[in-house]
């Protein structure tokens, strides 16, 4: 009996989902179907899947075609299942030729060519609509933001204004992005939010009663308002959050974190304060910020707690090492490099096994995670801001007010 295995997301089943599945069946006698997992689609920056995992696969179930179905959740599976379900072909889409040639040493790799004028994404596009996102800007770039729309199907860029946008450019546009300095951010935000479009904002817009009023205003019109902390909608730091607030390290005595100032100190100290409060909590017993005068800025800032502390040092110095490290009673957690971008992290524990590493497979910042969310709370008219929500945002800014980075 020949055994034949194929992958797919098979997200709005449609005829081309069918035809795969039709031509797979066809080169054996068993067809094997792995239907991808839905934190393993992310990940993969496979984004806005719109039906659930055991609806996809029912989808693939109704066909009849397939033998057996399992679930993929992670890079790599495809050759535990190659040897672990004895299979003798693999049958995989034409837009991965070559891809998965290395499996050739364990079965057989078939390319099929893709039905033509259908896929999932064209149908999500009908379905919602594509969204056109302008960006407002008064920067060297857009933030990423245009390289990342186009890892998220129903996106697009319409335009990129720099000064004050005229009303044929907020016409033009579903969503804008504000990216813009501090002072003029929530002028920026409010008139777009008043002219009823939803809104990505750099954090923080400003003192907590301009950011609450934006808020307020966005729900009046029924639109979300996003504050762009991409650090918050990253699996990797989910994951570091939760093993750490389950004693992977014990207590927490600190947090150590180094950032280079980048664009503007708010922007950076802002990232760095979210990521302490997410691990040690809003509770913070004081905040204080200490600058040393120079030609080379240098900013260190302390939140103190009862029985634990953060230093968050900021500074344009060439020789400042960005990551974090967060010491426990029983170990340490360890992020270097770019941490705000956050991909793996290691973990120490003293055991015999020595410091393990965590990942998430995520590619990219955590823009393209906040985009796809943002176009999910459109869909579903809510007006909540995902992953950081209103009173995380209004909270994080009161902190900064007290400590003076604002």
């Amino acid at each position: 009996m020949k055994r034949v295995i194929t992958y797919g997301t098979f997200d709005l089943f449609h005829r081309g989902h069918r035809s795969i599945l039709e031509r797979a069946k066809a080169l054996g006698d068993y067809l094997i179907v792995g239907v991808t997992g839905e934190s393993y689609d992310r990940e993969r920056g496979k984004l806005n899947v719109r039906d659930s995992l055991p609806q996809r696969i029912e989808n693939v179930r109704r066909t009849g075609l397939a033998d057996e179905i399992i679930v993929e959740e992670y890079l790599g599976q495809k050759l535990s299942d190659v040897i672990k379900y004895d299979v003798d072909a693999l049958a995989i889409g034409a837009d991965w030729q070559g891809k998965f040639d290395y499996l050739r040493k364990y079965c057989e790799v078939v390319y099929l060519e893709r039905t033509k004028d259908v896929s999932s994404s064209r149908l999500r596009e009908d379905r919602a609509g594509l969204q056109r996102i302008g960006i407002i800007t008064d920067r060297d770039s857009d933030g990423e933001l245009e390289a990342e729309v186009n890892f998220v199907s129903g996106l697009e860029i319409c335009g990129i204004m720099e000064g004050e946008p005229s009303d044929a450019f907020m016409e033009a546009c579903d969503i804008v992005s504000v990216h813009v300095g501090y002072a003029r951010r929530y002028e920026s935000a409010k008139r777009a939010i008043e002219a009823g479009r939803p809104v990505i904002i750099d954090y923080p817009p400003g003192g907590r009663a301009k950011l609450a009023d934006l808020y307020d205003l966005a729900e009046k019109k029924g639109i979300v308002m996003a504050p762009r902390i991409p650090l918050a909608y990253l699996r990797t730091f989910h994951q570091l959050i939760s093993m750490l607030r389950g004693g992977g390290i014990g207590n927490i005595l600190s947090i150590e974190c180094a950032s280079p100032t980048g664009e503007s100190f708010r922007d950076t100290a802002a990232l760095a304060v979210f990521a302490a409060t997410r691990i040690l909590g809003d509770g913070a017993l004081n905040i204080r910020r200490v600058s040393l005068p120079g030609a080379v800025s240098y900013d260190r800032i302390l939140l103190e707690y009862e029985g634990a502390a953060a230093g968050i040092a900021v500074s344009g110095c060439e020789w400042l090492e960005p990551g974090m490290t967060v010491l426990g009673t029983d170990g340490r957690a360890e992020i270097p490099d770019a941490w705000w971008n956050m991909s793996y992290f290691r973990l120490n524990t003293g055991a015999t096994n020595g410091i393990k590493r965590y990942s998430s497979n995520a590619e990219g910042p955590g823009l393209r995670y906040l985009l796809s969310d943002l176009l999910l709370l459109i869909e579903e008219g809510r007006t909540d801001s995902g992953s950081f929500t209103k009173e995380e945002a209004l909270r994080l800014t009161e902190i900064m007010e007290q400590g003076g980075l604002l």
